[in-house]
């Protein structure tokens, strides 16, 4: 009989339901198991108790029968041998302090031609001086990437702002010449444009199409709530200007792309834009919460309870649509159960500052665009690309392990400790995780495994 003396049931397996099925997640293998009414009372049982199996399973033995309560304890040995269950925690080394760049975020623009409310750019130009980056600034972006990126072969480059497409010919320019440097250098850039979508017209569409960009398009769901916050710049509202173009753009087929959606403290009910959204016919879809201390339209933690409501109806909307042949990938419940989420994901929550840079139009260098303006974090600028080793150190050193907070937390492999600038912009300490911005995450592990295994299970029993 194995001994789980030491062993930590609160940071190292997790017990949730939904709709009746009750799940059980270990932690360190990743393994998920769907539990019986023996499993699920054993469990439940030695979690509270935080106990070994055997006293508990005598227990058992009268409400459930010996059989029954021996044929599980078998079944728990195997897993358990077959490193499924109780499993220890693993020790994640990695050499993160000499890992390659392998994206840049280019703030092709700091101007937009829109004025959405909850807008954390502040309405396009970071609260700088609005510009545009001129081509040069923009080559030796790609230079540099290509420079600091030593064996990895695929490259990232996000054309971002603003509203990227005020620079339309630039980005042209820097999406041929990375095709240039492709042919010299053996490297690949993966490219995608983020756009709130007002500008695409027939040119632009078809260089997207030839050029094998992903797209990210601008939409939060139904027009009331879109036209909400999401205003031109005369307070008009945007979706009866956007809808055809977004329509026309995914119906060309791009390389990848996404609906990108946030919801407010003021559209709480999201499954509704959510399902407006599919219905319009697109199975690609993020709706991402709106955060920060400082913004009228963030989510709160007195919001938590409706929300996290919200995103158990989400799971069943998402769960209907795979039942009626409609496979929406919602991005946010984008998990590879099989092998978990990557280096970066897991280490430190994201590679911002280590893997992950960003540019704006003057050049300068910052670890993430929610840093962009900070000039405490300004890291150096492409003229001179030596990175500030300081700055660079905070974020190679804000890891999953130093997170005290994010020790005991059960879904730790899949955030990392979290986003750091959410965790910066909420209490000003990179190492303190955004408390509300946890929750949420939490809620839609636990929606995003309990959809899986419902498409597991149906795909098995066809």
């Amino acid at each position: 009989m194995l001994s789980l003396q030491g062993f930590d049931f609160d940071a190292d397996l997790h017990l949730f339901q939904h709709q009746g099925m009750r799940i059980l997640l270990d932690v360190n293998s990743g393994a998920v198991h769907v539990l019986d009414d023996v499993g699920h009372c054993l469990l439940r049982s030695m979690i509270e108790g935080r106990c070994d199996m055997q006293p508990i399973a005598d227990q058992m033995k009268s409400e459930f029968g010996e059989e029954a309560v021996n044929e599980l304890l078998a079944e728990m040995e195997g897993a358990y041998a077959a490193g499924a269950i109780f499993t220890k925690e693993q020790s994640l080394e990695a050499i993160w302090f000499d890992l390659p760049i392998k994206a840049l975020c280019l703030n092709v623009a700091h101007a937009c031609n829109m004025r959405c409310h909850y807008c954390f750019a502040s309405q396009g130009d970071f609260g700088m001086k609005p510009l545009l980056m001129d081509v040069e600034t923009g080559k030796r972006s790609l230079e540099f990437l290509i420079d600091q990126s030593g064996t990895v072969k695929n490259l990232e480059v996000d054309f971002f702002g603003g509203e990227p497409l005020l620079n339309v010919a630039v980005i042209k320019e820097l999406v041929l010449y990375g095709r240039q440097l492709e042919s010299t250098t053996g490297k690949r850039f993966n490219f995608t444009l983020t756009t709130n979508a007002v500008l695409l017209d027939e040119d632009i569409m078809a260089f997207i199409i030839a050029n094998d960009i992903s797209i990210i398009l601008s939409l939060d769901g139904r027009p009331v709530i879109n036209d909400l916050h999401r205003i031109m710049n005369d307070g008009s509202g945007s979706y009866e200007i956007i809808l055809p173009k977004i329509r026309d753009m995914v119906a060309r087929r791009p390389v990848s792309y996404y609906i990108r959606g946030t919801f407010t403290k003021w559209n709480l009910d999201f499954c509704n834009d959510l399902k407006h959204i599919v219905e319009l016919g697109f199975d690609a879809v993020s709706l991402e919460p709106a955060v920060g201390p400082n913004n009228a339209y963030s989510i709160k933690s007195s919001d938590l309870p409706e929300v996290l409501a919200e995103y158990d109806r989400l799971t069943d909307l998402l769960a209907s649509f795979h039942r009626e042949g409609r496979e929406v990938n919602f991005f946010h419940y984008n998990l590879d159960l099989q092998k978990g989420p990557c280096l970066a994901k897991r280490y430190s929550g994201c590679g911002a500052g280590v893997e992950y840079l960003v540019i704006t139009p003057e050049g300068d260098i910052y670890p993430c665009h929610q840093f962009v303006g900070e000039s405490a974090f300004r890291m150096g600028n492409i003229s001179q690309p030596e990175l500030d080793g300081d700055i660079s150190r905070v974020f190679t050193g804000n890891r999953l392990k130093d997170k005290s907070q994010c020790r005991k937390c059960w879904a730790r492999n899949y955030c990392g400790g979290g986003c750091h600038a959410n965790a910066y912009h909420a209490s000003g300490d990179m190492s303190v995780p955004d408390q509300v911005s946890c929750e949420m995450h939490r809620k839609r592990i636990e929606g995003a495994i309990y959809l899986e295994v419902i498409k597991n299970w149906e795909n098995r029993d066809q």
